[in-house]
């Protein structure tokens, strides 16, 4: 296998320049908060799509993923094929109507659709779902580079949460988005290359098919057990969680029309995901279907070493000089998910809790100043969950889809469908996050299900309780004892519920727990119920106000480039910066190494500038015609 040498070292730190480079630049177009976090609603479309679709991978995807991948064979690649259909119909429910709300802050519109207790709910329980999901993707970048490096994780961690932390500080939401197209192209490229190349050390496709055991639709992963209704469960929480938290995407750019072409152009990238992620992770099976007795595994037997084996696949066929750009791929894309966090967190921190806790409206400096100094403290405890679960031995996949089940669901289903649904009361998004969150906790901590069905059982409860809500405020202002004795029959049928479906051994204080969850969920029913009931004339005024702003289209002259605003030229710089690293890649080209790897080099050289010279040249002539 190779290792890394001077040029992989020059490629890598170059890359580090190039991005602290895009974030001093863009340092200069925020002049307020509403640059900093929504780009001042003028991020082109296909650079809006790029974030979206980059949001989703970090060197998580080639550590975690790809040890369940090579664990679970064929039936990770179903979990990749999901990926497509979850970004369109998620984003296209919500798009447009995202874009009208013209928010700058994911949660902002919940203040006036729902109220500031159904704010303040879903600003710290999506904070704590995103910061802890950063935490696993930086602890993945760790385990991915210590092979490589030979640098201990503390060290790793420090450096490069440091770095992503300094562009995102800088440049907000201009220079995640520049960013995340510049390390798609890298990202692509590269594993573009490592598709074919994996495939030939086996013997080619057939021979995958032939060798890969066969399609089977249940798995026991690290002590945790995946099957079709975790596939199911992951597509119905995906397509919502697009639908509720990708707002930040849609109303960075100009209209609606451009808001829906987001989430097309994210699912259109996310069809190349079966292959050019998914078989070069199902060769590794093939190659090594034992990892004890390879050199390369052997020092990580005791904490998952399946988690390495993109990694070692990389190793043993890029050259050097592409192990840096692979070191750099990987890079690319933890940093753009994290710095796409960091940016909306800081965002959410500043407009929606920090505003409310002083009790007034800030002006757009000041918002920018607290932004900035927010981004700097997730970043900062993100860097220290790193460390904490790259050492955890229950696993960087399983970690991953536990915080997802538990906290994406009880804020997706209010943030989306509070878009979407006009009659129900401002208080339904409260009762739909505490059902979601007592369902998911009760089902992970007390009745040991699965995870797919904690995700079923989390999201009925949350959606449930949200869309009967018009009812219950029928019900509690003209039969209040049919109520009451509607929330006891609750408390009655979820304990008996809990006991008959509770999984495996269950202790004695999981039967105490179950006890106190049914009863939570009868109490919860008949106190929000009676909130629902709480909606004067004047909120409902302003829930009619809201609707009435979805329904109305943007201006974009007016609202987009009024005040003497301009476009931003990013076709030159995206190509430009693209052009560059292509460029300093080809220095590898006059290096000794074998003819084969300087060709390979070669064409990811060639890929790069030509991109970015077409890139260059379509951002020109644009400019020429304006």
């Amino acid at each position: 296998m190779h290792t890394l040498n001077i040029f992989d070292i020059i490629i890598v730190l170059a890359y580090f320049v190039f991005m602290l480079g895009i974030g001093v630049y863009f340092m200069r177009i925020n002049k307020g908060g509403k640059e900093y976090f929504a780009g001042g609603s003028m991020i082109p479309w296909w650079m809006s799509g790029m974030t979206l679709y980059m949001a989703n991978f970090s060197a998580y995807t080639f550590t975690g993923l790809a040890g369940m991948t090579y664990t679970t064979g064929w039936f990770m690649l179903l979990s990749f094929a999901i990926g497509p259909f979850a970004y369109f119909f998620g984003t296209q429910m919500t798009a447009a109507l995202w874009r009208r709300s013209r928010s700058i802050s994911p949660v902002e519109y919940t203040y006036t659709r729902f109220n500031v207790t159904t704010q303040q709910m879903i600003s710290w329980v999506t904070a704590t779902s995103f910061i802890l999901a950063g935490g696993v993707q930086l602890a993945s970048t760790c385990i991915l580079l210590a092979p490589f490096l030979g640098i201990d994780v503390t060290t790793i961690v420090l450096v490069l949460g440091i770095i992503i932390l300094l562009y995102t500080f800088l440049g907000g939401v201009w220079a995640v988005s520049v960013t995340d197209v510049v390390q798609g192209v890298i990202l692509l490229s590269i594993t573009i290359i490592v598709l074919p190349l994996s495939l030939g050390l086996i013997g080619g496709f057939g021979t995958l098919i032939d060798k890969l055991p066969a399609l089977e639709m249940s798995h026991v992963y690290n002590g945790v057990n995946y099957d079709v209704h975790w596939l199911l469960s992951i597509f119905v929480i995906t397509t919502i969680g697009f639908a509720g938290g990708a707002g930040q995407r849609f109303y960075s750019v100009k209209d609606e029309r451009d808001a829906k072409r987001t989430g097309r152009f994210a699912a259109l990238l996310a069809c190349t995901s079966v292959t050019v992620f998914g078989i070069p992770m199902l060769v590794t099976r093939v190659l090594w279907p034992d990892l004890s007795v390879v050199e390369f595994f052997k020092p990580y037997m005791g904490n998952n070493p399946q988690n390495l084996v993109y990694v070692a696949l990389c190793m043993q066929i890029l050259p050097n000089g592409l192990l840096g750009v692979f070191i750099a791929a990987m890079l690319s894309a933890t940093m753009s998910t994290l710095s796409s966090v960091y940016n909306m967190l800081s965002a959410i921190f500043s407009r929606d809790i920090y505003q409310f806790a002083i009790g007034r409206e800030m002006d757009d400096q000041e918002l920018l100043k607290v932004g900035r100094y927010a981004s700097i403290g997730v970043g900062v405890i993100v860097t220290g969950l790193a460390y904490m679960f790259a050492t955890s031995t229950f696993g960087i996949f399983n970690l991953m889809q536990q915080f997802f089940v538990l906290f994406n669901i009880p804020v997706s289903i209010p943030m989306a469908f509070g878009l979407l649904m006009k009659k129900v009361p401002r208080w339904a998004a409260a009762g739909s996050i505490a059902w979601g969150l007592i369902a998911g906790a009760t089902a992970k901590f007390l009745l040991n299900y699965d995870l797919g069905v904690q995700g079923y059982f989390s999201t009925a409860a949350a959606f449930i309780i949200f869309a009967v809500s018009p009812w219950l405020v029928q019900l509690a202002r003209t039969k209040p004892k049919l109520l009451a004795a509607l929330s006891g029959l609750m408390v009655a049928v979820m304990e008996s519920f809990f006991y008959a479906t509770a999984q495996g051994v269950v202790q004695p204080w999981q039967y105490t727990g179950m006890f106190v969850s049914a009863i939570a969920f009868g109490a919860t029913l008949f106190g929000f119920s009676l909130l629902f009931t709480r909606q004067t004339e004047e909120e409902t005024a302003l829930v009619t106000e809201f609707f009435r702003k979805l329904a109305t289209p943007i201006d974009v002259m007016k609202e987009v480039y009024g005040a003497g605003k301009k476009s931003i030229a990013t076709l030159p710089l995206v190509g430009g910066t693209t052009i560059i690293m292509g460029a300093l890649m080809s220095l590898v080209l006059f290096t000794d190494i074998p003819s084969g790897e300087k060709l390979m080099t070669g064409v990811l050289v060639f890929i790069m500038i030509a991109f970015g010279a077409a890139l260059w040249a379509a951002g020109k002539r644009i400019v020429k015609v304006k």
